[in-house]
């Protein structure tokens, strides 16, 4: 079990995402890899389940496990979104969640957020002294969206 660093409240989230590498300096890797036949293309984008979110974080579940220091473009889809939310950000740990064994293995992976579409993080971090809790651009992004959209869709 991972030991408890936590520095922001954490919100219960599930959202679709996906994620792919990039590599560190923001170069995203462009390449195509192919079936073991080598003749069908393979998609570099993996689709996850965020698990929930804090003002510099993100914790997903996935099917493929990342190494500590790995370096993602997440694409994360809210409800009825035209558009997804962008964000980078390094992995900071990844582990296996206990499966049956007939089950594919599955991971939970934790990543410390630097860019959210285009604008850095940590320079967001603010705390919101009105309610009493720590907000950043990660927060604005993913719950005050999806606030509005559920506004829009009660009208």
């Amino acid at each position: 079990m991972i030991p408890e660093r936590r520095k922001y409240e954490r919100y219960e989230t599930d959202l679709k995402l996906y994620f792919s590498h990039i590599l560190a300096g923001g170069t995203k890797v462009e390449y195509q890899l192919l079936d073991k036949a080598g003749e069908r293309p393979i998609s570099d984008k993996y689709p996850g389940l965020s698990k929930n979110v804090s003002a510099e974080g993100l914790s997903f579940v996935a099917n493929q496990q990342l190494k500590k220091g790995d370096y993602l473009n997440l694409e994360i889809y809210l409800p009825t979104a035209t558009e997804p939310v962008i964000m980078e950000g390094e992995v900071r740990w990844s582990q296996a969640i206990p499966q049956d064994k007939e089950a594919k293995p599955m991971f939970q992976t934790g990543v410390l957020l630097k860019k959210v579409n285009g604008e850095a993080v940590d320079k967001s971090i603010y705390f919101y002294h009105e309610y009493r809790l720590h907000w950043s651009n990660v927060l604005e992004s993913l719950l005050d969206k999806f606030k509005n959209i559920a506004k829009k869709n009660k009208k």
